[in-house]
């Protein structure tokens, strides 16, 4: 059975953009209306946002990596779970590099319309990945 095209955008995101640091590719999967509802404080928004926001990630963890875990199809919804790794080898929210390898899950619901990603609502554990770090004891 083919996986459902809103799937397969999201795929293809996670694959292109988060695991191969592809940032270009941006502008053909997200719609410039893009709104991220749990974008970091001070982040910009829009497509600027995705790439900042990716961009802090892949400077921190240079070997950072998702797995789609669980991932559903509903009208234009695609609903996800994530586990994210990666080795703390830059600056990360004001940490200086541990050198720590770190796993981490993330859940997401994102809104997809004429093929682009259009909303993302979601939650990394970034309490957990603070832990690992060390920022907040266990």
């Amino acid at each position: 059975m083919a996986e459902e095209p809103n799937k397969m955008l999201y795929r293809k995101f996670v694959e292109n953009v988060i695991n191969e640091g592809r940032f270009e590719m941006v502008d053909d999967l997200f719609s410039p209306e893009y709104l991220d509802h749990s974008a970091p404080p001070g982040a910009p928004g829009g497509l600027d946002g995705v790439r900042a926001v990716f961009s802090m990630f892949r400077t921190a963890f240079p070997d950072v990596h998702f797995h789609i875990d669980h991932m559903v199809e509903q009208g234009d919804l695609v609903g996800t779970r994530v586990t994210g790794t990666g080795t703390h080898d830059g600056p990360f929210m004001h940490l200086s590099p541990t050198g720590r390898s770190v796993t981490w899950e993330s859940f997401g619901i994102f809104r997809v319309h004429n093929d682009k990603i259009v909303e993302h609502w979601g939650q990394p554990d970034l309490f957990g990945l603070m832990q690992q770090l060390g920022a907040i004891p266990s």
